[in-house]
């Protein structure tokens, strides 16, 4: 563990606890591991707009964030951005095939920063699409409308477990993950994924994905596991997860984050004092 040079943090679920808040606990620990010179990055689903609302201002100026599972990469310490979209054609063949399923199913589609939808939402889509009460709600769009974007993201419940069925029509053409206790379904381009994107994060910072200890608790983290040198899954995380990982630590409510990094920091303190 003595070789880690960069902590990459999901965000539900693991830094963030229930309440989709960072624990003072877990701050502190973040935040000291840059102080030695330990690289943070945070890999989330999230959009950008959702990551300002939800951590602590000093989290937000450490450097690296990607988004949208890797669909958006701000490497704001190389004025670096990266954007990867699904293109008009696919979106409209997805969104025909899930209305062809579901007429009723409310699907979303995150482009240029903004939540747009085919439908108003009802109270407990919030929940499912883990949108804070006081978020603005998407934009409702036509279907000729819809056809026109090129989105980093469609997100919708996985009603009837329709992800299986779409699974096997378009794995060929996009990325599908089902996340949040398989009720939600998260769509991007087929060569996303928060792997490719840490990839060139450290590609570009001169590290080794082995110098990388990393923490998750959902499916969409499993090829950051394959990926980096020290995978540690939370106590909540799934168990392909913790199948994986190098440890396992508490979970997102008891500081799971916070534990492990403190833990690193007095290994390290140890072995400069040695």
């Amino acid at each position: 563990m003595n070789n880690i040079l960069s902590v990459v943090l999901d965000l539900d679920g693991t830094l963030l606890n229930t309440q989709r808040e960072v624990s003072p606990r877990n701050l502190q620990a973040v935040l000291d591991c840059h102080k030695n010179g330990i690289q943070i990055i945070i890999a989330t689903a999230r959009p950008s707009r959702s990551v300002r609302m939800l951590l602590p201002e000093e989290l937000l100026q450490l450097g690296c964030i990607i988004y949208y599972n890797g669909a958006h990469t701000v490497d704001s310490s190389y004025q670096s951005e990266d954007h990867v979209l699904i293109d008009h054609e696919t979106v409209s063949d997805l969104y025909d095939a899930i209305t062809a399923r579901s007429g009723e199913l409310l699907v979303c589609f995150e482009a240029q920063d903004a939540m747009f939808s085919n439908r108003s939402l009802a109270s407990e889509h919030f929940d499912i699409l883990g949108m804070p009460s006081d978020a603005p709600v998407p934009t409702v769009l036509s279907r000729e409308e819809i056809s026109r974007l090129c989105p980093s993201k469609l997100l919708f419940p996985n009603v009837q477990n329709i992800y299986t069925e779409l699974k096997s029509s378009f794995s060929h053409r996009v990325k599908l993950i089902l996340t949040d206790g398989s009720r939600l379904v998260q769509i991007m381009n087929s060569s996303v994924s928060k792997a490719g994107a840490l990839g060139q994060v450290l590609s570009r910072r001169g590290l080794h994905p082995d110098q990388a200890m990393v923490f998750g608790d959902d499916y969409n983290d499993l090829e950051l596991f394959d990926l980096c040198g020290y995978p540690v899954a939370m106590g909540n995380a799934i168990n392909k997860l913790k199948i994986k990982a190098a440890r396992i630590t508490e979970t997102n409510d008891d500081d799971g984050v916070a534990a492990v990094l403190e833990a690193l920091l007095q290994s390290r303190s140890i072995q400069q004092d040695s």
